[in-house]
């Protein structure tokens, strides 16, 4: 059953994707103005992003509203691919369905699942659904009946979560508040590096975001967390000694490799706000999706970085784990 529900909310992830992508360029290619565009996109990466921490805050505190999430962010997306309630409204509707989806699916995963395969999976398969969106390659009246099927399976097979017993303190201590931080700044530094350049090659750099993030959870669950960052490491490095196309696509494969690890280590750090943590994850993806054409940072810079960020965290975890 947790197989299927698995499955079950990870195609659901890239139909809500789909619908919002889809909508959104359905506005985009209307539109004669680009100042608009960016406007109603940012709006709408500002609402599905940076409303996650409080939402998944509030899920955590009612989990038995969960069920009735997914109903709402249905609605919510529905609603949002009306043209005729206009654009302003549009962003809204479709930024609050997505930003409820991911908290409340995302949340269920995190509690149900203990491993790092499970986890990868299922955040892996936005991009694309994104990306077949954006591209208007399936439109989003199909990918809201799909998610409306999907939906009433999501509803019908619901089981309350447990929370996942990785806990390792009864208390979030000062170090583990340290390793939080330092987990989301290498889910910032992500967003400023793992995003390849879709715009040219439409559906393969979204596919090498989905391989990136379901191959680092399979490795963690086969070679161990600080093997898998080492391998992270190995292959940014390897990418960088090259150029053109394959070091490109290797280099966004490890920068996605990491999306499992953080996320699962972040919930690790305080398991009993699995939606928070997840929340928080997403929220930080934002300073990359506003700032990225402004603020640059060397590549090289941030394939050491983020190793030296991902193996502080872990040897600090480790030591509190030990230690409790």
């Amino acid at each position: 059953m947790k197989d299927k529900i698995l499955f079950l909310y990870t195609v659901q992830h890239l139909t809500v994707d789909g619908i919002c992508g889809a909508a959104l360029a359905a506005y985009a290619v209307g539109e004669i103005y680009f100042e608009p565009i960016i406007f109603y996109f940012g709006m709408y990466n500002l609402i599905a992003f940076g409303l996650q921490t409080a939402a998944g805050f509030f899920l955590d505190k009612h989990q038995n509203f969960l069920r009735a999430a997914f109903i709402l962010s249905l609605l919510s997306l529905g609603i949002g691919i009306l043209p005729a309630i206009g654009i302003f409204a549009q962003v809204i509707f479709l930024g609050v369905g997505n930003c409820i989806f991911h908290v409340t699916a995302g949340s269920i995963v995190l509690q149900k699942f203990t491993g790092y395969k499970e986890l990868g999976l299922f955040v892996s398969s936005g991009a694309i659904g994104l990306a077949l969106g954006l591209n208007q390659l399936v439109s989003a009246q199909i990918f809201l009946m799909a998610n409306a099927a999907l939906t009433v399976l999501a509803i019908a097979t619901f089981e309350n979560p447990t929370t996942a017993r990785i806990s390792i303190s009864k208390k979030v201590s000062a170090p583990i508040i340290f390793c939080a931080i330092l987990l989301l700044s290498c889910v910032i530094m992500r967003g400023f590096g793992g995003g390849g350049n879709s715009a040219e090659y439409v559906m393969l750099f979204p596919i090498i975001f989905a391989l990136g993030k379901f191959l680092g959870g399979v490795c963690c669950d086969k070679i161990g967390w600080q093997n898998t960052i080492l391998l992270i490491f190995v292959l940014g490095f390897a990418s960088l000694q090259f150029e053109g196309l394959a070091p490109l696509i290797l280099l966004t494969l490890t920068f996605n490799m990491t999306m499992p690890l953080t996320l699962r280590l972040l919930h690790a750090c305080n398991p009993k706000f699995p939606g928070l943590m997840f929340g928080l994850a997403a929220g930080c993806l934002l300073p990359g999706v506003f700032f990225k054409e402004n603020f640059t940072i060397a590549v090289q810079a941030m394939v050491v970085v983020q190793f030296l960020i991902l193996l502080a965290a872990w040897k600090i975890f480790n030591n509190e784990a030990t230690m409790a």
